[in-house]
């Protein structure tokens, strides 16, 4: 039985409790489920996949700056030094997985954690939260090996920036697959305000810094976005569509 449906338990015994009723609504009524973008990222119970993905990229950052200090970025270079080593002699991949959650010191932080709300926010909105940390971590890793064997020399690339474009990817390619399940207001935004967007500010990145990472981590999301499937928000947004009769589709 889905969520907010009334109905009887297994025994028949009485009725079962609806975890999305409000007390403050009149009888029988239901709380609308937040679809705004700010309801998805900061819901109101419990943590969002976004939240969560930003904490443990700060939490991580915060330790690390406090334990190896000023000399973070020796430390640091020496750690991606030898984990290549590890990777290439050893096949420990698993070396792999902290790149994601490593940055390079609190500007590239700063950068990656903004763009990261954006990108998983977009993710989470259009397939959920536990699709999103998995589109994170398989993009990122994904984006990760591709830096490791396009480079051929150490160290290891480190941040999210593969994790980020992973998400964009499968957000543009979900977009472009599942276009037709949109309002034409959404429509109307995701083309003339969000892809031109996306082309301005994100695409000139996939040539920057690391384009092995970027460019792995962004095919792969890719992929991911045109199989991911859409969370039930999706199709109740579209069924209400006061703006229909003016669509050119």
């Amino acid at each position: 039985m889905e969520r907010g449906e009334s109905g009887m338990d297994s025994g028949g015994s009485g009725p079962v409790v609806k975890p999305d009723t409000d007390p403050s609504l009149p009888e029988g009524a239901k709380a609308a489920p937040a679809t705004g973008l700010g309801g998805v990222v900061f819901p109101k119970r419990g943590w969002s996949a976004t939240e969560l993905l930003l904490a443990a990229n700060l939490v991580v950052a915060a330790v690390l700056f406090a334990v190896w200090g000023r000399d973070y970025a020796a430390n640091l270079r020496q750690w991606s030094s030898d984990a290549w080593e590890a990777v290439r002699e050893r096949h420990a991949y698993g070396r792999l997985l902290p790149t994601i959650f490593l940055h390079a010191g609190p500007v590239h932080l700063a950068g990656n954690m903004t763009a990261l709300l954006a990108a998983s926010s977009a993710v989470e909105f259009l397939g959920g939260s536990r699709w999103t940390v998995v589109v994170y971590l398989v993009t990122g890793l994904v984006g990760a090996w591709v830096s490791y064997a396009g480079h051929g020399a150490p160290p290891l690339s480190v941040g999210a920036s593969g994790a980020i474009f992973g998400l964009l990817g499968c957000a543009v390619a979900f977009i472009l697959r599942r276009r037709s399940m949109f309002q034409y207001a959404q429509r109307w935004k995701v083309w003339r305000v969000y892809v031109p967007l996306f082309v301005l500010l994100y695409l000139p990145a996939l040539a920057k810094a690391d384009v092995h990472a970027h460019a792995g981590g962004f095919a792969c999301g890719l992929l991911l976005g045109s199989w991911l499937p859409p969370h039930r928000r999706i199709s109740d947004l579209a069924a209400d569509d006061p703006l229909r009769d003016d669509s050119p589709e």
